[in-house]
C-alpha cells in the first residue's frame, strides 16, 4: 500500500484531527482569527483590529501600539523612547501643550488611572479609554491617536519643561534592585544590546539631549509600518474601520525608512556562570537559576496550541510541590516559581527563582534543582496530572462563561500581543473548546518528556542577590556555580502523594431557617433573618453570567485583646489561612478543589472580624461547605504553624532596610505617637510572641460564635439554589446571644502642627507626606464634598508640581474616612521629589489648597471632576465587587442602602463654595503633620 493511498491518507488525517462535537482541529492547521475580530491592514501597513463589545457600555479602549522601543535608540538617544512617549502628551498639533489632559477630563478620561502609556525595550504602547456616547467624543479619540502617531509638536520649550519629570520618574527607579541590575543584566543578557538599553535611558542623557535627536527617533520608527490601531467596546465595526482610514489613511512611511530587526540577538552561553550582588538596602536573599535562553517559536498551529498547553500544565504542577516545600517546618524557601516562560520578546527560557529570606543558599538550591532533577528522573503522578487539567479548563471556563460580559480592556493584551509577536487570537470560545477536546489526548508522557527539556547544552547563569550584611555568609561566584553543579547530582526520591477524601463534607449540618425575608425593590436585595441570629442580604444581578461574590462581616477584632494578646489575636485568622480545616491542610485543599473555581478566606481587622471569598455557580454548594468549616473546623497543624513563623521572620527580619518601608513605618509611629496598636510594619521579633494554642483559641473564641455575622451575596445567584444552602450551611453555624463590640484603645493621631524628617537611603530620593486629620461628623454630602476637593486638587498637583515645576512625577491626594473607633479622617497628600526641591514643592502645595479656600475651585476643575465621578460611577454600578463593597459598609456602618443610587444627585449639587467651605473645616494650613524622608548623605 503506497503513501497515496486514500485509506493510508484517512488514517494519517485521524490521528492530526481531534473530533469532538461538531468541532475539528487539524493539529497542523493554522489557528483560525477569532469570527469577532475583524484585523486589516492600510496600504501603508498599518494593521487594526476591531472587536464590538459592549461593556461597559458607551465606551471604547483605544489602543495605539508602535512596534518600536528603546532597544532601537543610538547611543545619543538612550532614554528618548521613553521620552517620546512623554512628550506625547505635551503638544499635538490638535492639542498643544498641555490641552490633552484639560480636554480628556472634562469627559471623563483621567490622566494615570485611564489614559496612560509604557515604553518597554521593544514597545511603545498608548492607552486610551474614551466615551463613546456622542460622536464628536469617538473623533477625538482616533484624532489623539493620529496626532500621537505623526503629530507631535516637539517644542523645545515643552521639552525643557518635561526633562524635569522624567528625572523625576528615573529618581524612582533607583533602588537596591536596579543598582543590582546594573551589575548582573549585561552578563545575564551574555552582552546583547537590551543590556545597555534599558527604557529609562540615562539621566545625563536626559538632561542634555539636543530636540534634534528626539526628533530624529520620532521620525525614524513613529511610522505606519510599525503601528497598530486597537479598537475594542461599544462601537460598530464599520464605524471604527471608517475611523481609522479617515486619520491614518493619510500617513506615509519615510522615503528611506530605517529597517526594524526582527530579533535582537542574544548569544549563547557556552559555561555555566554566576555573579553574587549585595546591596544594603536589599532586604531578602534572592536566587535565580537561567538554564539556558532560546529563541521563542510563534504559536501558529493548533499543534503548537496544544504544546503550550502541555507546557502551562508542566508549569503548574512543578510549581506546586515547590509550594509545598513552603509548608516545611523550615522551609528552604519563602516563596518560589519555575517553569518555561518568556524572557524578553522573542526569547524564552527554563528557570527557577526564590526568595530564601534568610535561609542557607545551599538548602534553597538544593530543594529547587532536586525538585526538577525528581521530575526529570521520576516524572509527574498522574493523579498530579489530572488536577492540573481540571484546575486549566476551570480557568478557560470562567472566561468561557462570562464571555459575553467581559469587560473591553481584557480582550485588548490579547491583540497587542497578536501584533507584536504573532500570538494567535481565536477567541475564547476556540480556545476552551479547543482545551476541552485536548485533555483526555494528553497523557502523562507528554508532559514528562518536557523534563528533559528543563535544559540544554547553553551554559547556565546563577544570580544570587543578598543584602550587604550576609555578605560574609554567601558563596563566590565560583562557589555558586559550584553549589548548583552539585544539586544537580544528589539522589532524589520520587514524589509521593496522600489519598485524599473527594469531599469536604461527609454530611450535611443540621439546618436552621429564614425566619423572615424582606425585599428592597428600590435597590434590589433580599434581606433573610435566620433563625441562629446571622442575617444575609442578596443582590441578584446579571453584570457576569458566572460570578458570585460574599463578604460577611460583624463588629469585633483583635482590639478586644490586650496588648499583651496583640500578636496572637492578630495573626489568628492568617495561621488558620495557613493551617487549613477539618483534616485537610492548605496544600490538601488546593487539590480536593482543583477543577473548582472558589476561595474562601477568613479575617480578623482591628475593629471586625468576619469571612469573604468567591464562587462559579457550579462551585456553590462546595463553597458554602467551606465557610461552615471555617467556622466550625478549623485545624491545627504543628509543622504549619513552625513555617508560618519562620517565613515571617525571615521576611520582616531586614524588610526596614529598604527605605520606602522604613519612611512608611516610621511615618505611622510618629503620627501615632508610637503607641503601640498603630498600624506599623512588623519586627521579625513580633512573631515570637505567638503561641499557636493561644492563637487558635482566640480564632475559635471568635468564629465557634458566629451570632450577628452579617452576609451579603452579589452575582449571578439565584434565589431558589441559594436559599437551601444559606439554611444549611450558614443557618447551621453555632451561636449564642452576644453583644458584638469592638474596643476603643484611645489610638488617636498626634495633636498636628508637627514636622519630622526622615533620614534613610543611599540615593538622592526624598518623599513629602502632608497629613490633616480629626473628627468629622458622618454626613454623606460633607464626604462627597471632601472627596471632590481631594480630585480637584490631584489635578492642580499636576497642573503646578509636575507640568509648571516639573518637579514630581506623580503624586496626589486621598481622603480616608472612618467610623472606627470614632468618626474620624485623614486627608493625606504625598510625592515623591528632589531632596532639594522639598521646600519649594512643599510651599507650593500649601498655597494651592489656600487658593481654594480663598477662591473655591475653578468650575472647569469641578466640571471635571462630576464628570470623571459620573462616568466611573456609572461604570462601578455595573460590577459585583462595588455593590458587595457598599451593601456591606452600609450594613456595619447603619447607613442607608437606598441612598447608593443617589449618590449623582449629590455630586451634581456641589458648588465651588462648596469645596471653599470643607477645605476651610478640615485642612487647616496652620496644623498638620510634615514628614519628609531625606537620604542619609545630604
Amino acid at each position: 500500500m503506497s503513501l497515496n493511498s486514500p485509506k493510508i491518507l484517512t488514517i494519517l488525517l485521524s490521528l492530526i484531527i481531534i473530533n469532538i462535537g461538531n468541532a475539528q482541529y487539524n493539529l497542523n492547521a493554522k489557528i483560525s482569527t477569532d469570527s469577532l475580530v475583524k484585523v486589516g491592514k492600510l496600504s501603508n501597513g498599518l494593521t487594526y483590529y476591531i472587536r464590538k463589545n459592549s461593556k461597559p457600555e458607551k465606551k471604547v479602549e483605544l489602543r495605539l501600539v508602535i512596534n518600536a522601543g528603546s532597544v532601537l535608540e543610538k547611543d545619543n538617544q538612550q532614554g528618548l523612547a521613553h521620552f517620546m512617549e512623554h512628550m506625547n502628551f505635551n503638544g499635538l498639533k490638535h492639542f498643544p501643550k498641555n490641552d490633552l489632559e484639560s480636554y480628556l477630563q472634562t469627559i471623563g478620561v483621567q490622566f494615570g488611572a485611564d489614559l496612560n502609556a509604557s515604553t518597554s525595550f521593544d514597545e511603545t504602547i498608548y492607552i486610551l479609554p474614551i466615551p463613546s456616547d456622542k460622536q464628536s467624543k469617538v473623533d477625538s479619540g482616533f484624532m489623539i491617536l493620529s496626532d500621537w502617531a505623526h503629530n507631535a509638536l516637539l517644542d523645545t520649550t515643552e521639552i525643557s519643561k518635561e526633562r524635569g519629570v522624567v528625572i523625576e520618574e528615573s529618581r524612582l527607579d533607583k533602588n537596591a534592585t536596579s543598582r543590582m541590575m546594573k551589575v548582573f543584566f549585561p552578563k545575564l543578557l551574555n552582552g546583547s544590546l537590551y543590556a545597555s538599553r534599558m527604557p529609562i535611558g540615562k539621566d545625563s542623557i536626559i538632561s542634555n539631549f539636543k530636540p534634534n535627536a528626539l526628533k530624529d527617533f520620532y521620525t525614524t520608527w513613529y511610522r505606519p509600518n510599525l503601528m497598530a490601531v486597537i479598537v475594542v467596546g461599544d462601537i460598530e465595526p464599520k464605524q471604527a474601520e471608517a475611523e481609522i482610514i479617515k486619520f491614518f489613511g493619510n500617513l506615509k512611511n519615510p522615503e528611506k525608512e530605517t529597517k526594524r530587526p526582527t530579533i535582537i540577538p542574544i548569544n549563547k552561553r557556552v559555561k555555566d556562570e554566576a555573579i553574587v550582588v549585595t546591596d544594603k538596602e536589599f532586604p531578602y536573599t534572592l536566587v535565580q537559576i537561567i538554564n539556558y535562553i532560546e529563541k521563542q517559536k510563534e504559536i501558529k498551529t493548533w499543534g503548537d496550541l496544544r504544546n503550550s498547553i502541555i507546557e502551562d500544565l508542566f508549569n503548574q504542577m512543578l510549581n506546586q510541590r515547590l509550594q509545598e516545600l513552603t509548608k516545611l517546618a523550615n522551609p528552604p524557601f519563602l516563596f518560589s516559581n519555575a517553569g518555561f516562560d518568556q524572557l524578553i520578546r522573542g526569547y524564552r527560557t527554563f528557570g527557577f527563582v526564590a526568595v530564601l529570606g534568610d535561609k542557607s543558599v545551599k538548602e534553597g538550591i538544593d530543594a529547587l534543582i532536586s525538585t526538577t532533577e525528581s521530575v526529570k528522573k521520576f516524572g509527574f503522578l498522574p493523579s498530579e496530572l489530572e488536577r492540573a487539567k481540571k484546575n486549566y479548563l476551570k480557568s478557560l471556563e470562567q472566561v468561557y462563561n462570562n464571555k459575553d460580559k467581559t469587560e473591553s480592556s481584557n480582550y485588548v493584551t490579547n491583540l497587542i500581543n497578536n501584533f507584536l509577536s504573532g500570538d494567535p487570537i481565536p477567541g475564547i470560545t476556540n480556545r476552551y473548546k479547543f482545551a476541552l477536546q485536548q485533555m483526555d489526548s494528553i497523557i502523562i508522557n507528554d508532559v514528562n518528556i518536557l523534563g528533559e527539556k528543563m535544559q540544554t547544552s547553553e551554559g547556565k547563569f546563577t544570580i544570587l542577590m543578598a543584602s550587604e550584611k550576609s555578605k560574609s555568609k554567601l558563596p563566590s561566584n565560583e562557589a555558586l556555580i559550584k553549589l548548583v553543579e552539585e544539586a544537580s547530582k544528589m539522589p532524589v526520591k520520587a514524589y509521593e502523594e496522600k489519598i485524599l477524601s473527594s469531599s469536604l463534607m461527609d454530611k450535611k449540618p443540621i439546618a436552621g431557617r429564614i425566619i423572615k425575608s424582606t425585599k428592597n425593590e428600590i435597590i434590589g436585595t433580599i434581606d433573610y433573618d435566620l433563625s441562629n441570629g446571622i442575617s444575609v442580604t442578596l443582590k441578584p444581578t446579571n453584570f457576569k453570567d458566572d460570578e458570585i461574590l460574599m463578604d460577611a462581616w460583624r463588629l469585633g477584632g483583635y482590639h478586644n485583646y490586650g496588648l499583651s494578646d496583640k500578636e496572637n489575636a492578630k495573626n489568628a485568622a492568617l495561621l488558620i489561612n495557613q493551617m487549613g480545616v477539618k483534616d485537610l491542610s492548605p496544600s490538601d485543599l488546593k487539590k480536593v478543589l482543583s477543577g473548582k473555581s472558589l476561595s474562601v478566606m477568613p479575617y480578623i481587622n482591628p475593629y471586625e472580624d468576619g469571612i469573604q471569598g468567591s464562587t462559579s455557580k457550579k462551585d456553590i454548594e462546595t463553597f458554602f461547605q467551606l465557610i461552615n468549616l471555617y467556622y466550625t473546623k478549623p485545624r491545627k497543624d504543628d509543622n504549619l504553624f513552625k513555617s508560618f513563623i519562620s517565613r515571617n521572620k525571615s521576611i520582616y527580619k531586614n524588610v526596614k532596610e529598604n527605605p520606602n518601608y522604613f519612611y512608611l513605618d516610621t511615618l505611622e509611629k510618629i503620627q501615632y505617637g508610637n503607641n503601640p496598636w498603630a498600624n506599623s510594619i512588623p519586627n521579625a521579633s513580633d512573631f515570637d510572641k505567638i503561641s499557636m494554642d493561644r492563637s487558635f483559641a482566640i480564632y475559635n473564641e471568635l468564629f465557634e460564635n458566629a451570632y450577628g455575622t452579617h452576609f451579603t451575596f452579589t452575582g449571578s445567584i439565584d434565589t431558589n439554589t441559594i436559599k437551601p444552602l444559606i439554611e444549611s450551611y450558614i443557618g447551621s453555624l453555632p451561636t449564642k446571644t452576644i453583644d458584638n463590640m469592638f474596643t476603643d484603645e484611645g489610638l488617636r493621631p498626634i495633636k498636628t502642627g508637627t514636622s519630622a524628617i526622615i533620614k534613610k537611603g543611599k540615593e538622592k530620593q526624598s518623599i513629602v507626606t502632608i497629613s490633616f486629620t480629626g473628627e468629622i461628623k458622618y454626613d454623606e454630602a460633607e464626604i462627597i464634598e471632601l472627596n471632590m476637593l481631594s480630585e480637584i486638587l490631584n489635578i492642580k498637583i499636576i497642573e503646578k508640581l509636575r507640568e509648571q515645576m516639573g518637579g514630581i512625577y506623580g503624586g496626589g491626594s486621598s481622603v480616608i474616612i472612618m467610623k472606627r473607633p470614632y468618626e474620624h479622617y485623614n486627608f493625606s497628600i504625598g510625592f515623591p521629589c528632589a531632596p532639594e526641591n522639598v521646600a519649594k514643592l512643599s510651599d507650593a502645595l500649601i498655597n494651592l489648597i489656600k487658593d481654594i479656600q480663598l477662591y473655591g475651585s475653578e468650575q472647569i476643575d469641578l466640571d471635571k471632576v462630576k464628570e470623571t465621578i459620573k462616568k466611573k460611577n456609572l461604570e462601578e454600578m455595573k460590577t459585583n465587587s462595588y455593590w458587595l463593597d457598599m451593601l456591606s459598609q452600609a450594613w456595619i456602618n447603619k447607613t442607608d442602602v437606598s441612598s447608593l443610587i443617589n449618590k449623582l444627585n449629590l455630586v451634581e449639587k456641589v458648588t465651588s463654595q462648596n469645596i471653599k467651605v470643607v477645605a476651610n473645616k478640615y485642612l487647616n494650613v496652620n496644623q498638620y503633620l510634615k514628614v519628609v524622608l531625606m537620604p542619609e548623605v545630604d
